[in-house]
């Protein structure tokens, strides 16, 4: 059995502002020229495809690979969880594949949307961090000895045109319960979208921010990362401010009374739909943070990513699963009765 946790060493490392940035992450997108799309590829194309790259990202230090064609459900949907892999990938298709690196903070991911999904993850905001690993991945990427679809006048080409130019993404997941219990995240994200950043929920395209949590991105077009990084930096310094303003106003008390309801609902439930527990993750990050505990905040990150996310409609079984699992992970850590 696959466990999700061994995706998420990078997660437990100490970083800027971790209380409202859960994550950040750069996206590069690349595709080998004379190659079809995957989704336009046949299966001997995209054999072909992971033949080519598996060798040369294994040398570059992706020493880890799994075929996603080999797990069961139940393991692709950790990884959606966990955010290596998008909710695409969950049926079982072949000549599918990832690749990283010990720490699993570097992530190549084979034949998803484009033949190459190259994605560097930090804890927190940490974008210097971002920046230098991206700089050292965009020169080994070009070293390799393949030829990648590229043209002059558009740049990398990528199965999606609003990736076209040097096929990057900005990533950040944020956690805004503040704002959004003072009814105030909505006016937030209008102004990131302002800026050219796309907002959505945890899990990608079509899915709604919830409890706060909240998915910011910001193609890069024919821009380098430092621009991307100089456009976002001072709305996000006031966004994060802005959060922790609102969190200021949250009773202490109320949160503690929501606890222990959904905490009871945890301890008895034997089914549990995705929203409650995200709902549960959420509350339970946020008492921690107005207990000043990071240790429980950085746990409450972690089961975030843990959750196992199926696609619609759900096996019969994902909810008593998610009910047993978060039984385990969770009340042993507060006890049924904690205050």
């Amino acid at each position: 059995m696959l466990n999700s946790a061994e995706f998420l060493p990078w997660l437990r490392q100490p970083a800027p502002d971790r209380d409202v940035v859960v994550s950040g992450r750069v996206r590069l997108a690349r595709n080998l020229a004379h190659y079809p799309f995957p989704h336009r590829a046949s299966e001997a194309q995209l054999q072909a495809v992971v033949e080519q790259l598996h060798p040369l990202l294994a040398a570059a230090g992706l020493t880890r690979a799994v075929s996603l064609s080999q797990l069961r459900l139940a393991e692709r949907a950790r990884l959606v969880g966990a955010r290596v892999i998008s909710p695409a990938l969950l049926p079982e298709l072949p000549h599918r594949w990832v690749l990283l690196n010990p720490d699993a903070s570097i992530v190549a991911v084979l034949n998803e949307e484009d033949h190459l999904r190259l994605q560097i993850t930090c804890a927190g905001w940490y974008p210097q961090r971002l920046l230098e690993e991206l700089l050292h991945w965009e020169r080994t990427l070009a070293q390799m000895p393949v030829l990648w679809a590229r043209s002059p006048r558009w740049g990398y080409l990528t199965a999606s045109p609003i990736n076209l130019g040097r096929g990057l993404r900005l990533g950040l997941l944020m956690h805004l319960m503040g704002l959004q219990r003072a009814r105030q995240i909505t006016r937030w994200l209008e102004a990131l979208q302002a800026l050219g950043c796309h907002t959505r929920g945890l899990y990608g395209e079509g899915s709604l921010a919830f409890e706060g949590y909240v998915q910011i991105s910001l193609l890069g077009g024919n821009d380098p990362l430092d621009d991307l990084l100089a456009r976002l930096r001072g709305t996000l310094r006031m966004l994060i401010d802005a959060e922790r303003e609102a969190r200021a106003r949250i009773q202490r008390d109320a949160i503690e009374e929501e606890w222990q309801e959904l905490q009871a609902t945890v301890h008895h439930a034997e089914s549990l739909s995705l929203g409650t527990t995200l709902r549960a993750l959420a509350v339970y990050r946020m008492r921690a943070m107005l207990d000043y505990d990071d240790a429980q905040r950085d746990y409450a990150d972690l089961l975030l990513f843990e959750a196992a996310v199926y696609p619609p409609p759900e096996p019969d079984y994902a909810a008593a699963e998610r009910a047993e699992w978060l039984r385990a992970r969770l009340v042993p850590t507060t006890g049924p009765t904690t205050t």
